[in-house]
């Protein structure tokens, strides 16, 4: 057999000087590094994401991107924050289920892990649906099902092969990403500086205030905080990082926030202060139409096949990373069925946690390949809802069960975090809420199951 079943309980808690660390006994292959962790968070975030983005941030931002991508970046620096104070305290697999876990207490941990499971697990259903509409329309003889099916079969066999071939993956795409921004803001700066669009870079395309308003910037900014989750997803490989480098972790997740935000507002401000000249047919397909005015029909389809791509392979890859790490921290904790918690002897991946997330994705990419809206508010419910959780899990471990007074670090920053999350949920539509309230409720049925029926107690000592 090629499998091995990792043990649930840990093998020792030892102190690291200000807190205390459980270890497991996990089998998972120690052999990332800090620059791994980054390229891991930059490809999951996507360097070019507002190619796709653009359009639909402007038409409800009246036309500021720029902006909003610095509010978002601003907004979602708090709950980061949150997480790289965590991450020091617990670097093992499970993100917010784990600080959940340890800050508030068994109930709230598993809601941490179900609302995470919801973000996740959507996530790679959702890339390759994106992925598989744009290639469909330069290959339209190609049915849909066809891409979407080849986009989670790649991901999934470069998940199984082991985490240093996904690392050194990642790094190539994260290179013809980045080269592909570099022609874009080449073409793009050019034109702008020959006369085009607004002549040159402007203040008008940061902030115009005859047409802001903080209702437009907050619908905005709900829609541009999609592109920044991935800095949570880091600390999901708090198991996989080397030894002498896993109290980084938090910290990469805050420098891959940060140089996101500079490659974001870049970019769209280049694209903004073209925006006047250019024909726009669409708010799906404005940076591309801004890309054709700028440099033509090249420059059109280099950034929209470039998109597609991005999307399609290398940020499924580690979407699907991401969600096969939680299950198998809940698995292992037999939150979920133990069975999630094999580990492969020969590429050290939990695959049986991999092939059912393949298996998952697969499902909800057929099923909602012509509802993408509801699809992604509906992993926006369960990503904010799991960050408001670890904002209150900063809290509750360090003021209550630490017993610490550092007012600003454990109570102030994290209060402001968790209200920031709270305003953003506050737009959100209706129907995507009820959505989100009937997987909470399934979600309680499945935990009272296994507490009161089943009788299972987690396994972690805290």
């Amino acid at each position: 057999m090629e499998s091995i079943a990792t043990r649930v309980t840990p093998d020792k808690t030892r102190s690291t000087g200000h807190s205390t660390e459980t270890e497991y006994s996990t089998g998972l292959n120690r052999a990332l590094s800090v620059s791994d962790l980054i390229a891991y968070g930059m490809v999951y975030m996507l360097p070019i994401s507002p190619f796709a983005m653009y359009g639909i941030i402007a038409s409800v931002s009246n036309g500021m991107v720029p902006l909003i991508y610095i509010l978002s970046v601003v907004a979602m620096a708090f709950t980061a924050r949150s997480y790289q104070v965590l991450s020091k305290e617990f670097p093992n697999a499970g993100s917010a289920y784990t600080y959940a876990r340890h800050g508030i207490g068994e109930f709230a941990g598993f809601f941490a892990g179900w609302l995470l499971f919801l973000d996740y697990i959507i996530s790679p259903g959702l890339l390759a649906i994106i992925s598989a509409a744009a290639m469909s329309s330069f290959v339209p003889e190609v049915p849909r099902w066809c891409w979407i099916l080849g986009f989670i079969a790649i991901g999934t066999m470069l998940n199984l092969v082991g985490v240093s071939v996904t690392a050194k993956t990642n790094r190539v795409f994260l290179v013809i990403m980045v080269a592909v921004l570099a022609v874009f803001l080449g073409a793009g700066l050019f034109a702008l500086y020959s006369g085009k669009g607004n002549g040159g870079l402007t203040l008008t395309a940061l902030y115009n205030p005859h047409t802001f308003t903080w209702a437009a910037a907050g619908s905005g900014i709900l829609v541009a905080s999609l592109n920044f989750l991935g800095f949570d997803a880091i600390t999901t490989l708090g198991e996989e990082v080397k030894p002498q480098q896993k109290h980084l972790l938090g910290f990469a997740g805050m420098a891959t926030l940060a140089i996101m935000a500079v490659l974001f507002v870049g970019q769209t401000w280049v694209a903004a202060d073209l925006a006047p000249g250019a024909h726009i047919l669409s708010p799906d397909t404005a940076f591309y139409d801004i890309s054709r005015y700028a440099g033509g029909s090249w420059l059109s389809g280099l950034t929209a096949i470039g998109t597609a791509l991005a999307f399609g392979i290398p940020c499924t890859i580690v979407s699907q990373l991401a969600i096969a790490r939680i299950i198998y921290a809940m698995g292992r904790d037999r939150q979920l069925p133990h069975v999630f918690a094999r580990v492969s002897t020969k590429s050290q991946q939990p695959y049986v946690a991999n092939l059912f997330v393949a298996a998952v994705s697969l499902v909800v990419s057929l099923a909602f390949q012509d509802h993408l809206d509801e699809l992604a508010l509906f992993q926006n419910f369960g990503a904010l809802s799991a960050f408001m959780l670890v904002n209150i899990s900063l809290i509750g471990y360090f003021w209550f069960k630490k017993g610490s007074r550092n007012l600003l670090s454990h109570m102030v920053l994290p209060l402001v975090g968790l209200g920031i999350i709270i305003a953003l949920m506050s737009s959100m539509r209706i129907p995507t809420l009820q959505m989100g309230a009937t997987w909470l409720a399934i979600g309680l049925a499945y935990f009272l199951f296994m507490r009161f029926a089943l009788g299972r107690k987690v396994a972690i000592d805290v």
